[in-house]
């Protein structure tokens, strides 16, 4: 509008003849920056909401991993359990989780990315971890070598560890209070599902064409 008002300050066009200026009969001219003001604003407002809903939905995720971590340490805390089973118990899952959220992060970056989709580079290793050298030496083989699912493969781990402690008579937490902790962790993987379809699922064709 401002290089039109520059160029042809009376508000004609040569080539439309006076009649036809397009600053003086402004019903086209109205139209057209009417819609292109409306398609600018839905996929900003588009655009917005998939960003908001991403970052919500990570911090959810940190949150719930979080909480079934301390859920599970406070549980250790009266169990009444030998005092070096349980402070191995509490040092591996702090570690796993650590692990498990880095490896979330990590494959976000990643996905949806060219030539590199999920598991793609091994960028968990690039965040800070919480001693990941203290866990068992098997364990860090089988994660460097797995090329993809690796926060299904952590996730998996944590879950049987608890079981397995469980099992032994270690975490004698009653099974209506422990179901809390593994209710959180399996909301922090929906959480984290909810990021990767984000990241994934591009913005619809049809609305790209469009806008």
């Amino acid at each position: 509008a401002a290089l039109l008002q520059l160029f042809f300050p009376d508000g004609s066009l040569s080539l439309f003849g006076e009649e036809g200026g397009i600053l003086k009969e402004t019903i086209v001219w109205s139209g057209f920056t009417f819609l292109l003001g409306f398609l600018v604003v839905f996929r900003s407002s588009q655009s917005y909401a998939r960003w908001w809903e991403g970052c919500a939905a990570a911090h959810r995720m940190r949150a719930e991993w979080f909480e079934a971590c301390c859920t599970c340490i406070s549980f250790m805390s009266h169990c009444g359990a030998d005092p070096d089973m349980s402070d191995h118990f509490k040092q591996v899952l702090v570690r796993l989780i650590s692990m498990l959220h880095a490896a979330s992060l990590a494959d976000l970056e990643t996905a949806g990315s060219e030539g590199g989709g999920r598991g793609y580079e091994d960028l968990s290793y690039d965040y800070e971890l919480l001693s990941p050298e203290d866990l068992d030496q098997e364990t860090l083989d089988m994660l460097s070598t797995q090329q993809g699912c690796k926060v299904e493969l952590i996730y998996g781990w944590v879950q049987h560890f608890v079981m397995e402690h469980v099992h032994a008579g270690i975490l004698t937490t009653p099974p209506p209070l422990l179901t809390r902790a593994f209710q959180q962790m399996s909301a922090g993987l929906v959480e984290y599902h909810n990021c990767l379809r984000l990241a994934t699922v591009p913005f619809p064709f049809a609305y790209s064409q469009t806008c």
